[in-house]
C-alpha cells in the first residue's frame, strides 16, 4: 500500500498511488498525473515507502525520479524487499537528491504491516480471532452458542474482508459448518483454508460447496470433496505446510476463526501478529476454554513483527477503538 504526494511549499501539486499489482507504482502515477512540466526546484516528493531500484512489473521508480529532476524526496519506510533494500535511496542520493527518512515511520509500517511480514518472515500476517463468553469459553461443551452480536459480526466480516485468506479447523467445521465468506459488508472474500488431516469434515460441508474457493490440507487425498487439496505427509507440521504454501502463492494475510486447539498452537509457537477476542456479558458455566493470549503481549513499537492483542466488548465496541485499529 504505498501512496506519493509532490508539494511545493503548502500547496499539493500532485499526488498518486499503487492501484493494483502490476500497474504503476506510486511515484511515477503521482508524476504522471503532475504532467510534464519541469518539477520545481523547490518541490518535495513524499511517500511511504522506499522507491523501487529494480526491473520487476514496471520499471525503476528511483529512475524516473532521477530523470523528472525531483530534488528531495521524504521515504517513511526502507522497503525490506532484498532487490529494494535501501538501493532505492542510494541510488537517489548518488544522483544528488536530498532524501530524508524515516518521517512518520510507525504509521508506515503498521499500514504496511502485511507486506513487511510476509517480506521478512516467509509466512502470512497472521491474525487470531476468536469470541469469548464472559467467564472464558468458546462454545457450551462442544455445543455451538451464541457469544457475538449483530454488531461484532458485521465487525468480523469487515476483517475477512481485509484478509487474503482464513483458516479454520475440521472441528470448528464439524461444530459450526461455516460458509467463511463475506457477507453482511461489501468487499472480497478471502481464499478459504481448512485443515483436517483425518477428513471428517463431510463431503456436504459448505467449505465444498464451490461458491468460493477452498484449500484442504489433509493427509489422504479425498477425491468426493469441492476443494483444492494439499495432502500433508504424516509426520511433517501441517502449519508449516499451510504457511510455506500460502507464502509461496503470495498470501500476505491470514485470518484464523478456530478452533481451540488450531489456536493454541499458533499461540504456543509465537506464530501470531494480532489476536482480536471479542467477550461477551453472558456466561457459559463450562464448555471448551477460550485460548489465552501469552502474557505480556507485545506492543507493535518497533516492529511489524511484534504482537499484539486486542480485547473487544460484544455489546458495547467503542469507535475511539475502532478508530485507531482500522
Amino acid at each position: 500500500m504505498v501512496g506519493a504526494v509532490l508539494v511545493q511549499g503548502d500547496r499539493i501539486l500532485a499526488e498518486g498511488w499503487h492501484h493494483r499489482t502490476g500497474s504503476a507504482h506510486a511515484e511515477r502515477d503521482c508524476l504522471a498525473r503532475f504532467g510534464d512540466s519541469p518539477v520545481p526546484d523547490d518541490a518535495v516528493l513524499y511517500v511511504n515507502l522506499e522507491p523501487c531500484a529494480h526491473h520487476g512489473r514496471t520499471p525503476p521508480c528511483a529512475d524516473l525520479i532521477i530523470e523528472r529532476g525531483v530534488q528531495h524526496v521524504v521515504v517513511a519506510q526502507r522497503d525490506p524487499f532484498p532487490e529494494v533494500n535501501g538501493q532505492g535511496i542510494e541510488r537517489l542520493k548518488r544522483a544528488g537528491i536530498e532524501v530524508t527518512e524515516g518521517v512518520l515511520a510507525f504509521e508506515a509500517r503498521w499500514m504496511n504491516r502485511r507486506f513487511l511480514t510476509s517480506v521478512t518472515r516467509q509466512r502470512p500476517y497472521i491474525v487470531l480471532k476468536w469470541a469469548q463468553s464472559a467467564d472464558g469459553f468458546l462454545n457450551d461443551h462442544g455445543r455451538s452458542a451464541r457469544i457475538s452480536s449483530v454488531e461484532t459480526d458485521v465487525l468480523v466480516h469487515r476483517w475477512r474482508s481485509e484478509e487474503q485468506a482464513i483458516l479454520v479447523g475440521s472441528r470448528t467445521a464439524l461444530s459450526d459448518d461455516p460458509r467463511l465468506d463475506v457477507r453482511h459488508v461489501q468487499g472480497r472474500s478471502p481464499l478459504r483454508v481448512l485443515l483436517d488431516r483425518k477428513g471428517i469434515t463431510p463431503k456436504g460441508a459448505k467449505l465444498f460447496d464451490g461458491s468460493l474457493p477452498t484449500l484442504l490440507f489433509t493427509s489422504a487425498n479425498r477425491p468426493v470433496v469441492g476443494a483444492e487439496q494439499m495432502v500433508v505427509e504424516s509426520g511433517s507440521d501441517p502449519i508449516e505446510a499451510i504457511l510455506t504454501e500460502l507464502n509461496r502463492r503470495s498470501i500476505r494475510s491470514l485470518l484464523i476463526e478456530g478452533g481451540a486447539e488450531l489456536l493454541m498452537h499458533f499461540l504456543r509457537t509465537g506464530n501470531w501478529n494480532e489476536a482480536r477476542v471479542i467477550t461477551s456479558a453472558s456466561a457459559l458455566n463450562g464448555g471448551t476454554k477460550a485460548p489465552r493470549v501469552p502474557a505480556p503481549a507485545c506492543r507493535i513499537a518497533s516492529s511489524s513483527t511484534d504482537s499484539i492483542a486486542y480485547h473487544i466488548n460484544a455489546s458495547h465496541q467503542t469507535e475511539p477503538l475502532a478508530a485507531w485499529l482500522w
